[in-house]
């Protein structure tokens, strides 16, 4: 199982955030017919973080048509609007941000237009109730273990770790979640199989994702412990 995690782990991923921090302006532009374009809101308030053409920044990417095809259009305008998670702020005027609610659905829109429109839904939920850390510590011995390494977080693999303290501190449980399930498409990684010492095919039931991401939340350590 690659796991391609939501915001790059670790080795390169706290440059890279530093790289698309610097691209985030720290005074909003007057309004212009390019910013009120959703490309424009795009460039303006989203690719430092996601990336350019929505793909290759530290966060993850959103020209995913499977991602787009998968999570709700409410859902996407509540996560821009009121922030989630660690890194994800609040855009929204509504909490605090800059941006009217038409042009969080003008974003919204224009984003599901040209880059979700090949997607088809995944049968797996964006979004699902918690599921067992005991459980998710077989399934991750079972489908990531061979690509991401043991889980004391001391061995990369070949993929990269994500039982990694400092990697868990920096994301959300749903940011794993959708790690498990859409994997980073710019990157080359998949999370969909087939998976090393499995049957080809294999893939992970709604269970064993909810399952496995309360594993991973499981080891994050507490504020202030120790990450080595």
């Amino acid at each position: 199982m690659r796991l391609v995690v939501s915001v790059v782990p670790v080795a390169i991923g706290w440059g890279m955030m530093l790289a698309g921090c610097d691209r985030i302006p720290l005074e909003q532009p007057a309004a212009t017919d390019a910013v009120a374009s959703w490309d424009g809101l795009y460039m303006t308030q989203c690719a430092g973080c996601h990336g350019a053409d929505g793909v290759r920044g530290p966060a993850r990417p959103l020209a995913d048509p499977a991602y787009l095809a998968t999570v709700s259009r409410e859902d996407l305008i509540r996560v821009i609007a009121r922030g989630q998670g660690t890194f994800m702020p609040a855009m929204g005027t509504v909490a605090g941000g800059t941006l009217a609610d038409a042009e969080i659905e003008r974003l919204v829109d224009g984003m599901r237009k040209v880059w979700g429109k090949e997607g088809a839904a995944l049968a797996t939920p964006w979004a699902g109730a918690p599921g067992s850390a005991q459980a998710g510590g077989a399934v991750y011995a079972s489908f990531c273990q061979s690509c991401h390494g043991a889980p004391d977080g001391r061995s990369a693999g070949s993929a990269g770790s994500v039982t990694d303290a400092n990697y868990l501190r920096l994301v959300s449980d749903q940011a794993l979640r959708s790690a498990v399930l859409f994997g980073r498409r710019d990157l080359g990684g998949a999370c969909n199989g087939p998976y090393d010492g499995q049957p080809r095919d294999r893939r992970l039931s709604a269970q064993d994702v909810a399952d496995v991401v309360a594993f991973l939340a499981s080891r994050r350590p507490e504020s202030g412990r120790s990450t080595r």
